[in-house]
């Protein structure tokens, strides 16, 4: 599905686990989707359009 962008996938997945575990690096470790986007260095639109199946995950 989203095979062009695979480093992306990979980084909001790992912040999707940071987040969910209370070890955020980067964010203030909300469990929103702009968190989200912030711990994984990815545009929030990126994540809302490009990533929408990790953000459902995510949710």
């Amino acid at each position: 599905m989203n095979q062009q962008h695979p480093d992306e996938r990979s980084r909001i997945r790992a912040a999707m686990d940071r987040l969910l575990t209370g070890q955020a690096t980067v964010s203030n470790g909300s469990l929103t989707v702009a968190a989200l986007a912030v711990e994984a260095g990815v545009h929030r639109m990126a994540l809302m359009k490009r990533h929408a199946d990790l953000k459902n995950e995510f949710y």
